[in-house]
């Protein structure tokens, strides 16, 4: 405040806590402060999935849109089988091609799920649709091996994929639908 004497060395105290808070309480005061602090802190961070095995896994699956990235991967595999079975040619095929590989960084962006077998087996797969992808945007230029190679990561993550659905409704008791397409009304197909 205007007009308080200033001590050599030290800098003025605000007046509103000094009058408000003896000194001697002050680190007292601070001290529970910083421990309610660490409390709600620790309180709201050690808030994991809550529920059963089968909840914190329908809820991934739902927040995750497991169905929706297996069902685009699925169309994306597609579009590289009728781009290269129609010799649509290097521009066409590169696109469906780095689609491919950048909807399998997408939908592992999504990982971890809280069920460890889906997890490996997804970041499995995606890493293979990953691979798929590149090897066929590098194979576009007519190199049968990488497009073999394409070929062969995708029949293998469609597999995986596969493997996960049946993980997935065996442990939640649902089938995940795998459409990208809206049901009527606009809104999607619910899990």
């Amino acid at each position: 405040p205007a007009g308080a004497p200033v001590r050599p060395g030290k800098a003025p105290r605000p007046a509103r806590l000094a009058a408000r808070l003896p000194r001697f309480l002050l680190p007292g005061a601070v001290a529970a402060l910083l421990a309610v602090a660490v409390v709600a802190f620790v309180a709201v961070g050690s808030r994991g999935p809550t529920g059963t095995p089968a909840q914190q896994l329908r809820t991934w699956v739902v927040n995750a849109q497991l169905g929706q990235s297996i069902g685009v991967l699925t169309a994306d595999d597609h579009d590289v089988v009728r781009a290269l079975a129609a010799h649509q040619g290097t521009n066409a095929l590169h696109t469906v091609c780095a689609v491919l590989y950048q909807e399998a960084q997408t939908a592992n962006d999504n990982l971890p799920s809280p069920d460890t077998t889906v997890t490996q087996t997804l970041a499995h797969a995606y890493g293979l649709e990953y691979d798929a992808g590149q090897a066929c945007y590098r194979g576009a230029g007519g190199n049968a091996g990488l497009l073999r190679q394409s070929a062969r990561d995708r029949s293998q993550a469609l597999a995986l994929l596969h493997r996960v659905l049946s993980r997935v409704a065996r442990v939640t008791g649902r089938s995940v639908p795998t459409t990208t397409t809206t049901v009527p009304g606009g809104s999607t197909a619910t899990f």
